[in-house]
């Protein structure tokens, strides 16, 4: 009966390979991809956007500081020695208010964080320890008017004892609460004419570490207060509803498409995403370079691929910061970062793994990575004790799900260092010895939580089943074309093909086998 219907037969079985052909090679990947564009993208009936909107869960915000064991010796030409004290744990929440979306398939908004110290995770230490660290914003004020002018240190200095209380050397004797949130008073009161100067400028200036006080009388220095009071932004970025792997890509940042501090095209680039997002990575042209934009140093930094690893039972493409505090030896583009003067014995252009803030900033700080790792080791030998660069402490790094691009783990860390310049007009800096001095550092990051590490298994087994299915198909489209071939061959259609099984008779005409029959006999 097959027999009589192989011509059709094997007709449907051509149509059903095509098909399997198509859905393997084009349908399937096409309905996986808008699947997945659609739980990702930026809109309000995404499954991400509102995890996007509010994370589920805080980061972990640690931050470690550089206690300085020898002040004294380090006031009389020692090395320093310090010992680091920390973590110092706080959780940070994150959350964003949608200002609107523009017309390129962009959405802008801005993002308000909140710190709060978790007593447990920094375990027997406490907000109220005291510390003594370098005086960060008293060197700062120190170099950047030796800078315009260094004939004025000697009365500056005079109004800086009245601005900075108890100003005996460059070191600070401090609470870390009143030095990361809380702030340190400076006073504008005095009798000193240069000390109107010193307050004018600032109130001018407003660096993000200085807030006014209630009473108008002075200033409260902190590290961190800013982030907890301010919101950052507004952020441009791609909503991926047209190409989701433009998911994320940062357009403008406070309206601004570059960054104009650093006074150069590749500097000033504004590239990747705000850290909380990331498209998935296309398989077949995987980035070498995953670039974030960090508003608190004008720039957009980049970890480098090493490869695929596994976390979480899940396949990810693990990348970890390589050159991007590159010196211009090893990396010319980064020529235009360097700017003269940020210490007393470089241009800021010859030490491998330091960054100049004073064009971000408007003060002399200096970013680096924690212990300096990656750095020159010039910048170790200023010390006696106290910094050891370790890779496994102090790298920056991320694991990505290359499916929906979900960040499963990373860990940003940066330190903030500052000049301690040998300055024989300021009696407190005339016999200490020059080098780049660290104040702190601080760990950024957080890892997804086991219940979405299971949505990601299940989805990715979804996946799976789908992947399976789709060459199935085409499994099941190729036997059925070979099968109804073979029916249709027999069924001498195509090839006359005979009912016994001489197995060379198929290969001569029909007449010419039966007169070798006849003669047979």
């Amino acid at each position: 009966m097959i027999g009589k219907h192989s011509r059709l037969f094997f007709g449907i079985s051509l149509v059903v390979l095509v098909v399997a052909i198509i859905l393997a090679a084009w349908g399937f990947p096409k309905i996986i991809q808008n699947q997945i564009q659609k739980n990702i993208q930026l809109d309000n009936s995404s499954a991400m956007f509102e995890k996007w909107r509010k994370m589920p869960i805080p980061f972990d915000f640690k931050i470690y500081v550089f206690n300085v064991t020898n002040a004294e010796d380090v006031n009389n030409g020692a090395k320093p020695k310090l010992a680091e004290i920390g973590p110092y744990v706080y959780k940070e929440y994150r959350e964003k208010t949608i200002l609107g979306y523009g017309p390129n398939d962009t959405i802008q908004y801005t993002v308000k964080k909140r710190f709060v110290f978790d007593n447990n995770a920094s375990a027997e230490l406490s907000e109220d320890d005291e510390v003594t660290v370098i005086n960060f914003s008293y060197m700062a004020a120190i170099l950047s008017v030796y800078e315009l002018m260094p004939s004025m240190i000697g009365m500056i200095n005079k109004a800086l004892e009245q601005f900075f209380p108890n100003l005996t050397d460059p070191f600070l004797r401090v609470k870390v609460k009143d030095l990361f949130f809380d702030g340190i008073y400076l006073n504008c009161v005095g009798d000193n004419s240069a000390l109107g100067l010193v307050c004018g400028k600032i109130k001018a200036d407003m660096p993000p570490t200085m807030r006014p006080s209630e009473d108008g009388n002075g200033f409260y220095f902190s590290m961190f207060s800013h982030l907890n009071t301010t919101e950052i932004g507004p952020y441009e970025i791609v909503r991926g509803r047209v190409n989701m792997y433009d998911l994320g890509h940062i357009v403008s940042y406070k309206g601004k498409t570059s960054m104009s501090q650093w006074g150069d095209p590749y500097c000033g680039q504004i590239n990747g995403s705000d850290s909380t997002i990331f498209p998935p990575i296309d398989e077949n042209n995987v980035p070498r370079r995953l670039y974030t934009f960090e508003p608190d140093i004008c720039r957009s930094m980049y970890v480098g691929l090493i490869g695929k690893r596994s976390l979480f039972n899940l396949t990810t493409y693990y990348y970890e910061m390589t050159d991007a505090l590159a010196a211009k030896s090893a990396n010319p583009d980064n020529k235009c970062f360097c700017k003269r003067n940020w210490s007393g014995n470089h241009d800021g252009c010859l030490l491998m793994g330091v960054l100049n803030l004073m064009p971000c900033q408007g003060a002399p700080a200096i970013a680096s990575m924690p212990h300096f790792y990656l750095a020159s080791e010039e910048l170790l030998e200023y010390f006696d004790e106290g910094i050891q660069p370790d890779k496994e402490k102090h790298n920056s790094y991320v694991y990505i799900d290359p499916v929906t691009g979900v960040v499963l783990k990373g860990l940003k860390r940066l330190q903030f260092n500052i000049e301690l310049r040998n300055v024989k007009d300021a009696p407190q800096l005339e016999n200490v010895p020059t080098g780049l001095f660290p104040l702190l550092w601080i760990e950024e990051g957080a890892e997804i939580p086991e219940s979405i590490q299971n949505e990601l298994r299940q989805s990715h087994s979804m996946l799976g089943y789908v992947e399976t299915a789709r060459w199935m198909l085409l499994v099941i489209g190729i036997a059925l074309t070979i099968i109804s071939a073979v029916i249709l061959a027999r069924s001498s259609s195509i090839l006359g093909w005979p009912r016994n099984s001489n197995s060379v008779s198929f290969i001569l005409r029909s007449g010419v086998s039966a007169s070798v029959r006849n003669k047979s006999y």
